[in-house]
């Protein structure tokens, strides 16, 4: 270990940041150094954040961190890690790190990382980066979708689904460009906590296979489909389901922390709340840990590039004005054990934390990464009336068992 990794875990760190552009992996330097790179998707608030900390964690480093913001991350890794070129690290949710580990895109740091993971993370985070015995990045906040409304529209957020249907009725008038929700309907992480709500699941991890066609779950897409389906916008894409909350022309949104300084930066006081109980069920979404991956660039690297990745995601997760910075200022939930029942988290962390207990850790097994796509695909049918639930599920649950094989 560097005296230079030495003084990061002592807590000490600096102050100067670069961001690099068009930077595909190690970038060699005026004086033959390869630089060391994360790539992240953040927003723009979530990026102003993250040249803070960057600033803070450069200063005085012969090696700096550089970043660049990148559109889509996973199409990027995608092509760049088989030719040899990425980052050295990017942060996404957990449930990537068996998918990327079974392509060799991740890079095991079970024995370079000096953390703690039992002692310093929560139980469900230090679960979440690890797989087949490694560890292949680091957590630091935990994240879900929550509901989000507009208090200039709504004085008092709904208790119930039935309560906050009775709302997005009195406001859904599209041939006047209302709508009652802003949510991507079809995006199954969107709306896991309905499709689940009454016992059903996506996946199940104990027999690794989808419970989609379950009676359960098709009671659950037939709540989302007169529940919520009739209340949002035609476009169904992310990008085109975030104007009707952010121009103030929905009371609701259903959306995670990473939505939140853009939701508010457009003008709109969003104000978190729980996601309403649902009559004979209660939500059940999906939750994800935050994670800073190590990827297999690592496995290559100069000594002094794996010291900054690793001392970055150690330092980035540890230190409390990055903790409490992304609580206050994203709404991110901390998974740090000292801080988990901070009282200067915010409101927003105090809500979205309640929606997490409701929730299930999504899955880290590869095969999950199969069932997104024709469980979409199939949501879609029965949305638009091409297919009933039953035969739509039945038709993914084959084309995902068939891609297993």
């Amino acid at each position: 270990m560097t005296a230079n990794r030495r003084n990061v875990l002592a807590g000490m760190g600096g102050m100067a940041s670069v961001t690099v552009a068009g930077c595909l992996g190690e970038m060699v330097s005026g004086g033959g150094e390869q630089e060391t790179v994360l790539w992240n998707q953040f927003t723009e608030g979530e990026q102003k954040t993250l040249d803070k900390h960057l600033k803070t964690f450069n200063e005085g480093r012969d090696d700096e961190l550089h970043s660049e913001n990148l559109s889509d991350v996973k199409k990027q890794l995608k092509t760049a890690i088989p030719a040899g070129d990425g980052p050295h690290t990017f942060p996404w949710a957990h449930d990537r790190i068996g998918k990327y580990e079974s392509q060799d895109f991740v890079y095991n740091a079970k024995d370079d990382v000096e953390v703690d993971l039992a002692g310093t993370y929560t139980e469900n985070a230090a679960s979440a980066v690890q797989w087949n015995d490694g560890v292949y990045g680091l957590p630091y906040a935990s994240e879900t979708v929550s509901l989000m409304y507009n208090p200039k529209l709504v004085e008092q957020p709904p208790e119930t689904l039935s309560e906050m249907v009775s709302i997005m009725e009195d406001h859904h008038d599209p041939q006047n460009s209302k709508w009652g929700l802003s949510c991507p309907p079809k995006t199954a992480y969107f709306v896991s906590a309905f499709l689940q709500a009454f016992g059903g699941n996506i996946y199940d991890k104990e027999s690794r296979d989808v419970g989609i066609e379950d009676d359960a779950f098709i009671e659950g897409i037939e709540l989302l489909q007169n529940s919520i389906w009739p209340y949002v916008a035609e476009a169904t894409k992310y990008a085109e389901q975030m104007p009707p909350f952010a121009d103030g022309n929905a009371p609701f949104a259903i959306n995670g922390p990473w939505q939140l300084s853009g939701f508010r930066d457009s003008g709109v006081d969003a104000t978190v709340a729980p996601l309403p109980d649902i009559e004979g069920g209660s939500p059940n979404p999906y939750t994800g840990v935050q994670t800073w991956y190590f990827t297999s660039q690592l496995n290559g690297a100069s000594d002094v590039s794996l010291d900054t990745t690793v001392e970055w995601a150690e330092w980035y997760t540890t230190t409390e004005d990055v903790i409490l910075g992304n609580a206050q200022e994203h709404g991110l939930i901390p998974v740090h054990k000292n801080y988990t029942e901070s009282d200067e988290l915010g409101d927003d962390v105090a809500t979205f934390a309640k929606t997490v207990a409701m929730g299930t850790p999504m899955p880290s097994d590869p095969r999950i990464d199969t069932v997104w796509t024709p469980l979409e695909s199939g949501l879609q049918q029965i949305f638009t009336g091409q297919k009933e639930p039953e035969e739509a599920m039945s038709a993914a649950a084959d084309e995902i068992r068939s891609r297993w094989e």
